[in-house]
């Protein structure tokens, strides 16, 4: 092909006339979507399935009445201004009901982010999609409905040589924010989280079939009568009902192939039970599936969350969820037993799901993380930093902080005195050469737990001579366990919070409700609700904590200001000064600096390059010396 391919129906044609007939929406309602398919990228093994997959998907949504424009490497490379270019005069026609963004091809992910290769990568590290970033910016978008499907081969960033590919973004970043944020559904492949570094690009390569499309179109070509909503007269699949089919129909598939092939997709669905992409395309519905659910962790992180007593408690008169495969597309747990009561299969579900969590290490780590939640008996500093797992080789931090450390037994416990200061950034350089950068807060015990792949968990615990010594006493093992569940779906990345709009908001308030003033005792909690807040587009909530976490403990913390946008359009000085640590301390923030409109000193950015695959910042030991120097400076 000599120019790009485009997919229409007939020629181009007005998106009114387009949408005539097309199942569900409005005849005036406009709908398009970008399908992009990439078999090559640079010197990467070739992929086969990724350019047919989007060629297949294209034609199912010109099926459906949408205005579509396939971009492949059939003829020529896909570059990330093509991918631009498609986007911004959609978004700038500010009618458009519904935006569709497909991809298939090689992906990996590094800090909790995934990322798209595309023709030039990763030789060019532009010639990528970073897809959080360009979530967050679909948000701003004004498009009532956006919804993004990975399809992404997913591998280390180390094993394809990606660690300095940050990617582009593809939609426009200079829109003002609409009064309500758009509705961005995301369906990827595989689970963006700790398991999902463990897959190389030797092991993942070879078994790319394409398997997350094929069950994606066959939900609409083969769905089963559970799935199917009547919207304006026409029989649909929501998008909100592909979640739980596609949870249990790609691990099948994958099994199917090999016994040895894991693939469980993460699917975050946020729109209303009347958005859907198509149609049923059959007129003989399959019965509703009576296979065994399975768990997966999303359900392994709702029942710990339901446990420390963060599950959203509602009236079980008032749930409409019907059998157990439709309960495990809720958040949490509570939802789950309450639909699912009388089923008799509620202790097995229970003992599949700590079975799942004892497999993938997810009851491990809640638990070492919950256990070093002590601060040690004898020790009465005001402010400090116990670290545990790896040696400490040295300490660095503001010229006006004194810090004296004491080596015992596997730990080493730091005394800071901060002075006049509220709070200080600190560097550890471990002993290994790698390192974090965490800040110091006036009055807490900062909880370091280092493992082989970095920093595995913070917390801040109010020390013996803060006034919150006495809360936090009472209720130690309760933050430590809820400490331990939070974190540790954070670290697998399941700690999410998704469901339509009302749903999205009754949870934050249950999760603020459950954390009010225990933000105080342990500020990282706040940090993880901030970060779970965001990532569900409730504002209004990072804002709320925001507060909270300025009014208690006086200092703004990096990551809490950047989600609620209060460090944006300063200058880098000016920034440094008003917020600690220098960067992000949650991995994930690396990937929402640009959105964010947040600048970083140079030595900063260099040592993003250096990330490891660690839930808290870790830098290699290169990237621990770039960012010395801003200490020395």
């Amino acid at each position: 092909m000599r120019r790009r391919e485009f997919v229409a129906v007939g020629a181009v044609i007005a998106g009114a006339r387009l949408m005539r007939g097309a199942a569900g929406y409005a005849a005036s309602a406009q709908r398009a979507a970008i399908a992009i398919g990439v078999d090559k990228a640079g010197d990467l093994p070739k992929l086969r399935a990724a350019r047919a997959g989007a060629l297949a998907v294209a034609k199912w949504l010109v099926g459906e009445g949408f205005e579509v424009k396939t971009l492949t490497d059939a003829h020529r490379p896909v570059k990330a201004s093509d991918i631009f270019d498609a986007v911004e005069p959609l978004v700038k026609r500010g009618t458009l009901d519904q935006l569709v963004i497909y991809f298939a091809g090689h992906g990996f992910v590094c800090a909790y982010s995934e990322y798209w290769l595309l023709s030039g990568a990763p030789h060019n590290p532009n010639e990528a999609v970073s897809v959080v970033e360009s979530v967050a910016l679909a948000r701003q978008s004004g498009i009532p409905s956006v919804v993004i499907i990975s399809d992404a081969c997913r591998s280390t960033a180390g094993s394809l040589g990606a660690e300095r590919v940050h990617g582009s973004l593809i939609f426009p970043q200079d829109m003002s924010r609409p009064d309500r944020p758009s509705d961005v559904d995301v369906f990827y492949a595989t689970l963006v989280g700790d398991p999902a570094w463990e897959v190389s690009m030797a092991e993942s390569v070879p078994v790319y079939e394409g398997i997350f499309t094929a069950a994606f179109l066959d939900a609409f070509k083969r769905p089963d009568t559970t799935m199917v909503r009547a919207v304006n007269g026409k029989q649909v699949v929501p998008n909100f009902q592909l979640k739980p089919y596609l949870i249990r129909e790609v691990p099948r598939r994958a099994q199917a192939k090999s016994i040895n092939l894991k693939q469980n997709p993460e699917v975050e669905v946020v729109s209303d039970w009347n958005t859907y992409i198509g149609r049923v395309l059959t007129n003989e519905m399959a019965a509703p599936d009576s296979t065994p659910a399975v768990p997966t962790l999303r359900d392994v992180a709702a029942l710990q969350l339901d446990a420390v007593g963060l599950g959203l408690k509602i009236d079980p008169a008032q749930n409409k969820c019907k059998g157990q495969n439709a309960c495990r597309s809720a958040w949490n747990s509570s939802i789950a037993k309450n639909a699912c009561k009388g089923t008799g299969s509620a202790d097995k579900w229970s003992r599949e799901i700590q079975q799942l969590a004892r497999e993938t290490g997810f009851a491990q780590a809640q638990n070492a993380i919950a256990a070093t939640n002590a601060l040690p008996e004898e020790w009465l500093v005001r402010t400090g930093l116990r670290v545990i797992g790896r040696e400490v080789a040295s300490i660095v931090t503001h010229p006006q902080v004194d810090s004296h450390r004491d080596d015992t037994a596997g730990r080493t416990l730091v005394e800071i005195d901060l002075g006049e200061m509220r709070a200080a950034s600190l560097l550890l350089r471990f002993a290994d050469g790698s390192g974090t950068v965490i800040a110091a807060l006036d009055g807490y015990i900062g909880e370091v737990a280092v493992d082989e792949k970095g920093v595995a968990n913070v917390s801040y615990l109010p020390s013996r001579r803060n006034p919150m010594w006495d809360l936090y006493r009472g209720q130690q093992q309760q933050i430590a366990e809820m400490h331990g569940a939070i974190a540790a779906a954070a670290r697998f990345g399941v700690f999410r919070i998704d469901g339509e709009r009302d749903f999205r908001n009754a949870v934050a308030r249950q999760l603020a409700d459950r954390i009010h003033g225990l933000k105080s005792v342990d500020p990282t909690l706040g940090l993880y609700a901030a970060y779970a807040y965001s990532d569900a587009g409730l504002n209004d909530q990072v804002l709320s904590i925001r507060d909270t976490m300025l009014g208690t403990l006086g200092v703004r913390l990096f990551g809490i200001e950047m989600l609620s946008g209060s460090s944006a359009g300063h200058d880098i000085e000016e920034q440094t000064r008003a917020r600690v640590p220098l960067c992000p301390m949650l991995s994930q923030g690396w990937s929402l600096l640009r959105v964010r409109n947040v600048s970083l000193p140079p030595a900063l950015v260099a040592a993003r390059n250096d990330l490891r695959p660690a839930l808290w910042t870790t830098f290699g030991p290169e990237g621990t010396l770039s960012v010395e120097k801003i200490f020395h400076a």
